[in-house]
């Protein structure tokens, strides 16, 4: 298994942080071996739709339930919509990020 992945920025939802056409390079191991924080830029599959992952920012924690925004709150589909996300759906923790 490898320990990290690679994504590409399709949306505007991370912006300022983030934009379209960046990549970021997920790291999958400090959450097999921890837990996500407040403030971590994670990458997760999405509650909902299956195949699709979403990158955004951890902003609050609750009994292994992650509550995330994008930092772009008028562009991001999130936790407002579908709600908190278990850990088992988390990826990585972003660690570097390509810009476009």
């Amino acid at each position: 298994m490898l320990s990290v992945a690679r994504f590409k920025i399709e949306d505007r939802s991370m912006e300022p942080t983030l934009k379209p056409g960046d990549y970021v390079i997920v790291n999958k191991l400090p959450y097999f071996f921890g837990k996500p924080s407040k403030g971590d830029i994670i990458v997760f599959k999405h509650p909902k739709i299956k195949n699709k992952f979403l990158v955004k920012r951890i902003i609050r924690v609750a009994s292994n339930k992650y509550f995330v925004i994008g930092d772009n709150k008028t562009q991001s589909t999130d936790s407002r919509r579908f709600g908190p996300i278990a850990k088992d759906l988390i990826v990585g923790k972003m660690f570097i990020r390509i810009k476009k």
